[in-house]
């Protein structure tokens, strides 16, 4: 397995908004080795015990805490994996520093270069929501200039206020031009940031599989 260097890693805990994390059955049937398992397959820490104590405190249930220790290592080394390291990077979640000492350098490789892929993938998207933005601002201006060609062409009007139209075209083509240039620009953009997309996908290809 290829290690990559090592980088600093925010833990992300999930907020529960108050949300039980356990039901009233799964209280009382107090299968927490099975609960310890599914946890650590998920890349929790053991402090998910305490949000568990909380939710079943309720139906005055206490935790198994050896039971769910046991389960949540063995739930651990599924998670602690370089192909779900790649995709927890690769799909933006954190990482909570769960992984045993000797699993860990792997897993984080691997986390490493799915941030990459997330890193670019994310280029790609802002980019072309900007270049979706700018085209509409462009045709939006577009629609502006037709109405002030349609009003310039109507009857009474002054020189001064033909004028003043005139000076509202002027400004309005001025502002569409922009917005073009804009757009071509978010264009390349995105070309660029989806060059990089398919490069890591080639690179990563052997190592994690197709995504």
């Amino acid at each position: 397995m290829r290690i990559a260097p090592f980088i600093a890693i925010a833990a992300s805990a999930a907020a529960l908004n108050g949300c039980a994390t356990l039901s009233e059955e799964q209280c009382l049937v107090g299968d927490w080795y099975g609960i310890g398992v599914s946890d650590g397959a998920a890349g929790y820490a053991m402090s998910r015990i305490d949000d568990h104590t909380e939710a079943c405190a309720r139906h005055g249930v206490s935790p198994n805490m050896t039971a769910y220790a046991e389960g949540r290592a063995r739930g651990l080394l599924s998670y602690c994996t370089p192909q779900v390291g790649f995709r927890e990077g690769r799909e933006g979640d954190g990482y909570a520093h769960v992984c045993p000492a000797d699993l860990e350098p792997d897993f984080l490789a691997a986390y490493s270069d799915g941030r990459l892929v997330h890193a670019a993938i994310t280029a790609v998207n802002a980019a072309n929501s900007d270049l979706y933005r700018y085209q509409q601002q462009a045709r939006d201006i577009e629609t502006q200039i037709r109405n002030e060609e349609a009003a310039l062409g109507a009857e009474g009007l002054t020189d001064e206020q033909r004028r003043v139209i005139r000076e509202r075209i002027r400004r309005l083509r001025d502002d569409r031009d922009r917005a073009l240039s804009f757009a071509r620009d978010a264009e390349w953009q995105a070309r660029d940031a989806q060059r990089e997309v398919d490069m890591l996908r080639a690179r990563f290809a052997a190592y994690y599989g197709s995504w």
